[in-house]
């Protein structure tokens, strides 16, 4: 069966970045209430706008404005207004690295001039990639996957521990502060998510993650959390990951697959770009982020 049809242009942007805050409103769900106090996070949804805050974690990441401009009609404030917000709020709350994410049909002429009277510049963009999810990937990677919730164990490993080195792992994928462990443990069981480990042997290596939304063209399956350890790159770990996150997804009746990467630029090629447009998930459009430029010290 083919999925649902899908809209296009401002319309199709539109779609998958209420797709992508929704993704974003659950993981904060998951944050322990004294780890949220601790270090400064929380999450601020007013219409469309989800403004995420970290002060205690200086990483635009945790620190960035998203939804803007997606409701003109019920929105007296433009995107220049909302950046002059973002900086008073970032500011205030002692952070130096935030960004606010303009998808293309939002972002306005002259844009930049406002953003450099905030102190904001373009910082490297993020590639939405989308793709059917009857889409066929063969991944001859030696490593195994296993779905978390889904299989008693790996030999000797428990559930429990393959939880654990889940959000480990991550962590150390991605340079988050060791307390983010239990942030990341905390999707493990929740409902909307699935959460992947690829092993060598029994020693979990990369992660991924899956996670579920209804939209108006039916469910979407995004692909996140997808992360190796240097000492396992180059071994097909994120191809058998994708692979059986997307036939997953498909089974539990996802008709479109999403995921994002850093923007690829000839100065600053990604292979995570490369190997999703390579498995059938082109770039559907670059969402432009501003803001301050990454201190020296």
């Amino acid at each position: 069966m083919s999925p649902e049809p899908l809209p296009s242009g401002a319309d199709l942007e539109r779609l998958l970045e209420m797709v992508e805050i929704a993704q974003y409103e659950d993981f904060f769900r998951a944050l322990p209430s004294d780890l949220g106090e601790r270090l400064g996070i929380a999450l601020h949804r007013q219409g469309t706008v989800l403004r995420l805050t970290a002060s205690g974690y200086d990483h635009p990441m945790f620190n960035r404005v998203m939804g803007v401009g997606l409701d003109p009609e019920t929105s007296e404030e433009g995107p220049e207004d909302t950046l002059a917000r973002a900086a008073a709020h970032y500011e205030a709350a002692g952070v130096r690295r935030w960004m606010l994410q303009l998808l293309p049909h939002v972002e306005p002429d002259g844009f930049a001039g406002a953003a450099r009277r905030h102190g904001a510049l373009r910082l490297r963009g993020w590639a939405k990639h989308l793709g059917p999810a009857e889409v066929e990937i063969h991944s001859r990677s030696e490593l195994q996957v296993v779905r978390l919730g889904s299989e008693a164990g790996v030999g000797t490993r428990s559930e429990p521990w393959l939880a654990d080195a889940w959000a480990e792992v991550g962590v150390q994928n991605f340079g988050f502060p060791v307390p983010f462990v239990r942030w990341l443990r905390g999707l493990y069981g929740r409902r909307r998510w699935h959460l992947y480990l690829a092993l060598d042997g029994e020693t979990p290596v990369a992660t991924g993650a899956l996670f579920l939304s209804e939209s108006e063209v039916g469910r979407i399956g995004q692909l996140t959390f997808a992360g190796t350890l240097p000492g396992y790159r180059g071994r097909g770990a994120q191809s058998a990951l994708i692979a059986r996150r997307v036939e997953d997804a498909r089974a539990a009746g996802a008709r479109w697959i999403v995921s994002e990467t850093d923007e690829e630029r000839p100065d600053r090629p990604n292979p995570s770009t490369r190997n999703l447009i390579r498995l059938g998930f082109p770039v559907a459009y670059v969402r432009a982020n501003w803001g301050p430029p990454k201190p020296e010290d």
